[in-house]
């Protein structure tokens, strides 16, 4: 009987660690923090995030963004940071905005005038911009899959 009682005494004085110790697991994978475009640019430095959309933001997500920008050194700035450069037209770029199981009212894009995408294509990555420049309007694609 005192077994017993030692057993569940040390059961239950263990239990405390163990839930400090999970208590740290992050809900996210760590490289999906800062991945929507609004963390990794937030507002600011001529840039205005005018819709945003999330589909699956845990392991595989998908995010589009549509912003507005002051001028050509704010959206160069906003195309450094993702790391993106002019799509060339050679060959159709990666996206996943096919797969996204909601319409989003206010994508595709319209009037597309320049596009820029990740240039890596041997990550599990794609960043996509579509810009209209005759509206200094932009959409931001970001996947991780």
């Amino acid at each position: 009987m005192k077994l017993k009682y030692l057993l569940i005494g040390l059961l239950l004085m263990a239990i405390p660690p163990i839930l400090l110790l999970c208590a740290g697991a992050p809900l996210l994978f760590p490289n999906r923090e800062g991945f929507p475009p609004w963390e990794k640019f937030p507002d600011g430095d001529g840039i205005t995030y005018v819709n945003k959309y999330t589909h699956d933001p845990g392991i595989d997500p998908l995010y589009l963004a549509s912003f507005r920008y002051d001028d050509d050194a704010a959206l160069e700035h906003f195309i450094q940071t993702f790391g993106l450069v002019p799509h060339d037209g050679a060959e159709n770029a990666a996206t996943f905005t096919t797969t996204m199981p909601d319409a989003v009212p206010w994508f595709p894009l319209s009037n597309v005038t320049a596009r820029y995408v990740y240039p890596d294509k041997d990550v599990e990555y794609v960043a996509n911009v579509w810009i209209d420049s005759t509206q200094n309007f932009g959409i931001i694609e970001r996947t991780w899959w």
